[in-house]
């Protein structure tokens, strides 16, 4: 488990130290940004949408050694291309207590919600669009209005 309270994840099953011990991992990730140091910049995330190569190769190296659950806090639409591939399950939430989280894992409840932007497929799809117009990212991973039960 990263990102998770430990005491959360023990109501849901033996929480170990090593992935190679485990049945399954779950880690919950912040929507990439770059820290910027201009007053205003440090209290709004910008900066690029893609996850760090060096952090894709973590994650990969996770998910090839474990089925891994992986959450993004999406405080901004991010690209989850490279994550999509090998997860086991990849939710995007807004702010979730870990045992809500959890009990979708788990498959005590269904994910539920409707994605309220664009999640763009890569960064050089979103450099090539509008800023200022809606929707008009060609190919998103997930298109605005995606519905969490249409990947269940």
């Amino acid at each position: 488990m990263e990102n998770v309270d430990p005491a959360v994840a023990a109501r849901y099953g033996r929480v170990v130290d090593r992935p190679q011990d485990a049945d399954l991992a779950v880690v919950r990730l912040q929507a990439p940004y770059e820290q910027r140091e201009s007053p205003l910049e440090r209290h709004f995330h910008s900066g690029s949408l893609e996850f760090p190569a060096d952090e894709l190769r973590r994650l990969a190296e996770l998910c090839a050694t474990v089925p891994t659950a992986v959450d993004v806090f999406l405080d901004r639409p991010a690209v989850l291309t490279g994550l999509s591939d090998g997860a086991a399950l990849l939710t995007g939430s807004f702010g979730v207590h870990d045992d809500l989280l959890l009990d979708v894992v788990f498959g005590r409840s269904a994910a539920q919600g409707v994605l309220p932007f664009d999640l763009p497929s890569s960064m050089k799809e979103v450099e090539a669009s509008f800023e200022d117009v809606p929707f008009d990212t060609p190919n998103p991973l997930f298109r605005c209005g995606h519905r969490a039960a249409d990947h269940d």
